[in-house]
């Protein structure tokens, strides 16, 4: 008997829903909004997020979210960004951000660039990760050091510097230089990193690696 009326409560509820209840529900304090969940957020701040939202006091969990995702997605740094309803009363927004590659100096300052070289409204003192410190913005370091995160992990992780010199890029390591040209491709990356461990295996010590010439490696420094 309990079964079956919490599944006639169920199915009224729905009816309700159907012939115009919604706005019913609205003028409940019950489903007032209370509280707002942050998901996915690295380096902005869920208070930052929140604010942006711009909650109404007087919103109910029924309102239509629409307006609050487009404001959402505006903060700057956000790429998407979803909101969904948990009751009673808690907005769940979830955010995907621009992902840093690289710390840059920009009028003294310290700053965070994306994939292609853009400066970010992060906070630097927030990184998620320990980032490269590159000489300044440039898309052609900030796109190398991307396509290394994404191919070679390990390899992006012992970058310490990065900058463009004229049509190429250098980075550096606490093991020595890389050369590659600034459009190196994600197979450049991996033929450098082969000669790299190949070297490494036999215990031969290296200055530069350059791999700014197609399909080879110039192996430069005592011992190799």
């Amino acid at each position: 008997m309990r079964r079956l009326l919490l599944v006639s409560g169920g199915t009224a509820v729905l009816l309700l829903l159907g012939v115009g209840g919604l706005k019913l529900l609205k003028t409940l304090s019950f489903f007032s909004i209370r509280r707002v969940e942050v998901v996915g957020a690295r380096y902005l701040t869920p208070a930052a997020i929140t604010r942006a939202l711009a909650v109404p006091k007087a919103a109910s969990l029924f309102d239509d979210l629409d307006p609050l995702e487009r404001r959402a997605r505006q903060v700057p740094g956000v790429i998407e960004a979803s909101i969904g309803r948990r009751l009673p009363g808690t907005l769940r927004v979830t955010v995907r951000e621009a992902v840093p590659v690289a710390l840059a100096e920009r009028g003294g300052r310290l700053v965070l660039v994306d994939q292609a070289g853009s400066v970010l409204p992060f906070d630097p003192t927030r990184p998620a990760e320990d980032l490269p410190l590159a000489a300044e913005p440039d898309p052609a370091v900030a796109g190398l050091l991307a396509r290394m995160r994404e191919v070679e992990p390990e390899l992006f992780a012992r970058v310490e510097r990065a900058a463009r010199l004229r049509r190429d890029v250098v980075l550096d390591l606490a093991a020595g230089r890389l050369w590659f040209r600034a459009g190196a491709s994600s197979e450049d990356i991996r033929n450098l990193l082969l000669v790299a461990d190949y070297l490494n295996r036999k215990g031969r010590s290296w200055r530069e690696l350059d791999a700014r010439f197609a399909s080879r490696v110039i192996v430069r420094g005592a011992g190799a």
